[in-house]
């Protein structure tokens, strides 16, 4: 009896084992699947900035005040290509939430709601106020903005401090909600949270063109991150559902609604964009953006399913430049900026294709090469991890 017991106990502690290996190996893939949605999220950030500064006017002014010529002819095919690249890389920040919400939803080490928001809320607020202030002073001595204390302020309660700032500014918001969000998740069934990310899209849709078009294309950081809890959820969502149990049919109607998007809304953009009013058109809850930004993480989620984690180099590799994402965000205006006045008059000269292919990857790799600086720092690391 006792050989037996020792023999069951031994037994039980090897299936631990194997349990805890097996859980072992899961994280370390869910890892290297996070990691190379953050590393492609950043780059299409980094993309889809440049594609809009060859092909949308809306922030070239003249001497005179007046809104400039875009660089890339309206409707030629370089405005095409433009724009497409643009349009495709707008999935960047719903991939970005989705990432937050498949990582933080899941409360797996049951932590207390205090414990969520004093760990969550030292990480984010050390960049987001840093950041911050290093743009206001931009604003005020680079770009010669007469900046008061009170236009800073307002510039803060609108999350637009710099343009790439609000996804900052949002993120505290989707912090403060996950403990309740955690609760929902935990006492719901699938069907419950599919019909509350479908109709928080279904509102964002209607909200964001009323919202452009005839408010003013109000901002707030009180509220702002309220219809992101739909994407916050969906990555969620997706991480629990068997992603081959959706359609091929349904995968290529997608593709086609994202396709003719552009195409269909073309003379309205052009006609907005003359008075400032084309965002609803691209914004991160027009339907393709909502279409792809879940579909691309479903597809980087399958394809790690079924391919042999990462070993050795590359993984190291891989690890440590998703570890400078956050920085290369936070940094890729400034390398922008530089290249722009740089390389704009090349750009309308004949230089276009080169500056959207090689313009990319040589900001990639500049802000790559600064953040892994500024990780080596200790004053400055936590301004961008």
């Amino acid at each position: 009896m006792l050989r037996f017991s020792g023999r069951e106990k031994t037994q039980k502690e090897l299936e631990n084992i194997g349990r805890s290996s097996a859980l072992a190996r899961e994280k370390s893939r869910s890892i290297q699947y996070i990691n190379k949605l953050r590393i492609c999220a950043v780059y299409a950030v980094v993309a889809g900035h440049i594609a809009i500064w060859t092909t949308d006017p809306r922030d070239l002014m003249t001497d005179a005040g007046d809104i400039a010529a875009p660089l890339i002819a309206p409707l030629s095919v370089n405005w095409w290509i433009g724009k497409w690249i643009h349009l495709t890389c707008l999935f960047a920040i719903p991939v970005f939430v989705m990432i937050s919400g498949a990582l933080l939803l899941d409360d797996s080490r049951n932590e207390s709601a205090w414990s969520f928001y004093k760990r969550r809320m030292q990480r984010i607020g050390i960049p987001l106020v840093f950041w911050t202030i290093v743009y206001l002073i931009i604003r005020k001595v680079v770009d010669a903005e007469d900046l008061t204390a009170g236009r800073a302020a307002e510039l803060i309660l609108t999350a637009d401090p710099y343009y790439h700032l609000w996804f900052l500014f949002m993120i505290p918001g989707l912090y403060l909600v996950t403990p309740p969000l955690r609760v929902f998740v935990r006492n719901s069934t699938s069907t419950e949270r599919i019909l509350l990310i479908a109709l928080i899209f279904v509102l964002a849709s209607v909200y964001s063109p009323i919202n452009n078009l005839f408010l003013g294309n109000r901002r707030s950081i009180f509220t702002m991150f309220i219809p992101y809890i739909a994407y916050y959820m969906a990555g969620y969502e997706i991480r629990h559902i068997d992603p081959r149990k959706v359609p091929f049919k349904y995968l290529v109607a997608a593709v086609i609604i994202c396709a003719i998007y552009i195409v269909v809304l073309a003379g309205p953009f052009i006609d907005l964009l003359s008075v400032g009013k084309a965002g609803f058109l691209y914004d991160g809850f027009s339907p393709p953006v909502i279409v792809m930004g879940m579909g691309i993480f479903w597809a980087v989620y399958l394809i790690d399913r079924r391919t042999k984690p990462l070993r050795g180099i590359p993984k190291t590799a891989v690890e440590w430049m998703a570890s400078t994402t956050l920085g290369i965000y936070v940094l890729h205006p400034l390398v922008l900026s530089y290249m722009r006045d740089r390389f704009s008059d090349e750009s309308a000269e004949g230089g276009f294709l080169f500056t959207i292919t090689a313009g990319p990857l040589a900001a990639f790799i500049a802000c790559y090469l600064i953040a892994s600086l500024i990780i080596n720092i200790p004053f400055l690391r936590r301004t961008i991890t």
